[in-house]
């Protein structure tokens, strides 16, 4: 069995997306607020501002895409770069195999490296599983927000988790692109954390 992770590319967003579309539709998965699959399109948009600066990751099991992960920015203003807020999305067939530990583990040393400081993940409050997720990679429950996504004839409670990267300092430098990470880091970090994934 290959097991590869690496970066995403525009060609990865049909398979993408068809990972992404039970999340939106099926009734007992909600685990975001998103009413309507994007298409190909409108993920071509989110992918081209995400990549800019933040990795967006998938993960190959044979052959096929079976998750993929990605970090943004979860505020516009200046003061807030330094700032990543992360997201990671399974095929429902490789659950168990522990693709989302591999992913995040990539997801938060290149953060790490790249120079930020805090990570923010939006989960809503009935995905207990993701908070759990979360609280296993050090994330905390930071604030809540009740009843702030209506989905499916349910008013649902958003909860924002944050984990800290790094000591806060004075002397900080510009959070720096991933495309400005030595090629032969970024390939170090995604090929070691593929040997957690089981199979």
């Amino acid at each position: 069995m290959s097991k590869i992770i690496r970066l995403a590319t525009v060609e990865d967003l049909t398979r993408i997306q068809e990972i992404y579309r039970p999340y939106v539709e099926k009734e007992d998965i909600v685990v975001n607020s998103e009413h309507r699959v994007p298409t190909v399109a409108e993920l071509k948009e989110r992918f081209d501002l995400v990549t800019k600066e933040f990795p967006w990751l998938v993960c190959e099991i044979d052959g096929v895409i079976a998750a993929y992960a990605y970090a943004g920015k979860p505020f516009k203003r200046e003061g807030y770069k330094w700032n990543a807020e992360v997201s990671i999305y399974t095929d429902g067939a490789y659950h168990g195999r522990r693709l989302a530990s591999a992913l995040y583990e990539c997801l938060l040393e290149l953060l790490k490296i790249q120079g930020y400081y805090n990570v923010y993940a939006c989960v809503l409050s009935i995905n207990e599983k993701s908070i759990k997720f979360h609280e296993k990679y050090g994330f905390k429950v930071m604030s809540v927000f009740p009843n702030a996504v209506h989905k499916f004839n349910k008013w649902i409670d958003v909860v924002w988790m944050n984990k800290t990267l790094q000591e806060f300092n004075i002397d900080i430098k510009e959070p720096v692109s991933i495309w400005d990470l030595d090629k032969e880091l970024i390939k170090d970090i995604l090929n070691k954390n593929s040997y957690i994934i089981k199979g």
